[in-house]
């Protein structure tokens, strides 16, 4: 009886044996099935709740490491990362750009300082304790981006090892073990890296008795009728007006003027008695008022008889990227923008006020003149999805080539950008310049994020079946080391930023933490933040401090290698 068991096992075995081999054989022929099954499966796996914590997209990761692991033969091409990365981080900077330059602003500099300086404390304590550890340089660069969950600042070490591998003749084997060590590390430091920085938030906040603050209501927009008393600006145009004022915090959408209503225009000259429909805040209402003299009890908007006002999408290319000021609605299609609707908030625009793909604009005009404003704008839903590819391309390829570029380091050292930092950089200054001529280089936000997505499942997908052979190996020898290494990384320099912005500089608890989360890079830390503080303070301060973080952990990922 026992004999017959005992064969039925081994019979068993060998048939779960043949399924594996199988099994290996398809992901090693069929490079284009194992990315879509470490996809799929790594999607899944992202979705499962862990106490309270999901991997999210990371979960592609894991799959392809754990796919990986079956054998070493299973990969994917090479150019299936390096394409990810690209679009992944390119992306980022178009959208980041505007954001990234005006964050040098004001009081932008000193968090930027802050995040800056931080990043260097925790470069040189993952440096002091791998080297104590007596982890290789690349693994250390590889606890760094782990540690603070950065997946470009891996993937631009693992391009410089392997390019530094490949300049001195190794052999194809050795140059991808040598590559694939930064991802083992980040693998092994990156879970407890997002879990982190979510504990120290928790436990800082009860330690230090943190009251939450009430959300902060968003000014309401609305219009109001003013007659034109102030002899200081009888006899004035609106364009001397705004000479004077240059951001007034509102808009004049019609002019009445003996006994009829029109669309204002830069030209346009105040007498005294004229009534103006002023649309704006609360704050600049009371501007309004001082302006203008004082309040009319005539409400000439509701007259809808002759001046009357429609919403529309903003997806043409002519007028995306540029500034109000010079669309020259008023003198081409006597039409004004009164409102401007970004995402869910309405704001007033100013003459520098520069559209972007997805805006919905409120015009006013006459009714004959709406099919022409239409058209102008373009005033697509559709639209607003799609994107210049070409314009995409001659941006990527512009990164591309800035990342070749070798950058000389005192001491005789050079580095690179890369595929990471090069599109990244170029990508930040096209997003700033929104567009160069008849060239728009900003994308619908729809399409920038599904962009984005694509390009980091391709790259998750890619390094994480790359690296999940030696990963498997590293677990089972010192992997327990550097998981603690990393856990350690990551709640000293998190305690390090909450302790000096919130403590040191006085900066809100709220504030805090979306720096803490900026500088982590990490959408889970600034989802987690927000959640619990009930404003927008953490979603302010992470958008000042991500695009400076993005690039200088780059930097610094390659310096450690």
């Amino acid at each position: 009886m026992s004999n017959r068991m005992g064969r039925r096992v081994l019979r068993l075995l060998h048939c779960s044996g043949v399924r594996m081999s199988s099994l290996v054989q398809t992901l090693v022929a069929t490079p284009i099935l194992t990315l879509f099954v470490v996809i799929g499966l790594g999607y899944v796996l992202g979705q499962i709740d862990f106490f309270g914590f999901r991997l999210g997209v990371a979960g592609v990761l894991f799959m392809g490491i754990a796919i990986g692991a079956l054998d070493k033969a299973i990969s994917l091409p090479e150019i299936v990362p390096s394409l990810g990365l690209i679009i992944f981080v390119y992306t980022i900077g178009i959208q980041s750009g505007p954001a990234f330059f005006a964050s040098f602003k004001k009081q932008g500099s000193r968090d930027n300082l802050l995040a800056l300086g931080l990043l260097l404390f925790a470069a040189a304590l993952t440096f002091g304790v791998g080297s104590a550890m007596h982890f290789s340089r690349a693994r250390i660069a590889g606890l760094f981006s782990g540690a603070l969950t950065n997946t470009p600042a891996v993937a631009a070490a693992r391009e410089r090892i392997h390019f530094r591998a490949t300049a001195e003749g190794l052999p194809p084997d050795q140059v991808r073990d040598l590559s694939d060590e930064p991802i083992v590390a980040f693998g092994l430091a990156y879970p407890l890296g997002v879990v982190g920085v979510l504990l120290c938030f928790q436990v800082t906040r009860r330690l230090w008795h943190v009251k939450q603050r009430p959300p902060e209501d968003k000014p309401a927009i609305r219009s109001h009728d003013f007659v034109v008393k102030n002899p200081g600006i009888v006899g004035h145009t609106i364009a001397e007006l705004l000479q004077l004022h240059r951001d007034p915090g509102f808009v004049i959408s019609r002019v009445r003027q003996g006994g009829e209503t029109r669309v204002t225009h830069p030209e346009t000259r105040f007498s005294d008695g004229d009534i103006v429909v002023v649309v704006g805040d609360e704050v600049g209402l009371a501007r309004a008022r001082h302006i203008f003299g004082e309040s009319s009890e005539q409400q000439i908007e509701m007259d809808r008889s002759e001046l009357d006002y429609q919403r529309f999408f903003v997806s043409s290319p002519q007028a995306v990227g540029r500034r109000i000021g010079d669309l020259g609605l008023e003198a081409n299609m006597q039409a004004t923008i009164t409102r401007v609707r970004r995402g869910d908030i309405d704001v007033v625009p100013a003459a520098d006020t520069k559209l972007e793909f997805g805006d919905l604009v409120r015009v006013v005009s006459r009714e004959a003149n709406f099919s022409s404003i239409a058209q102008f704008f373009g005033n697509s839903i559709r639209g607003t999805a799609e994107t210049d590819f070409g314009s995409v391309a001659i941006g990527m390829v512009i990164g591309a080539l800035v990342g070749m570029l070798p950058i000389p380091l005192p001491g005789g050292n050079i580095v690179r950008l890369g595929l990471a930092g090069g599109p990244l950089m170029v990508a930040l200054v096209l997003g700033k310049l929104e567009r160069t001529g008849r060239i728009t280089w900003t994308m619908p936000i729809s399409a920038n994020l599904t962009l984005r997505q694509i390009g980091l499942l391709l790259f998750l997908a890619g390094v994480g079946t790359k690296a999940g052979y030696s990963f498997a190996h590293t677990l089972r020898s010192n992997g327990w080391q550097m998981i603690a290494t990393g856990a350690m990384i990551t709640i000293v320099s998190a305690m390090a930023t909450l302790i000096v912005a919130h403590k040191v500089l006085k900066m809100p608890f709220d504030s805090a933490m979306g720096i803490a989360s900026g500088i982590h890079t990490e959408p889970a830390s600034l989802t987690y933040a927000s959640g619990i503080s009930g404003n927008d303070l953490p979603n302010l301060s992470y958008a000042t401090v991500y695009p400076l973080a993005m690039i200088a952990k780059i930097i610094l990922a390659q310096l450690l290698t």
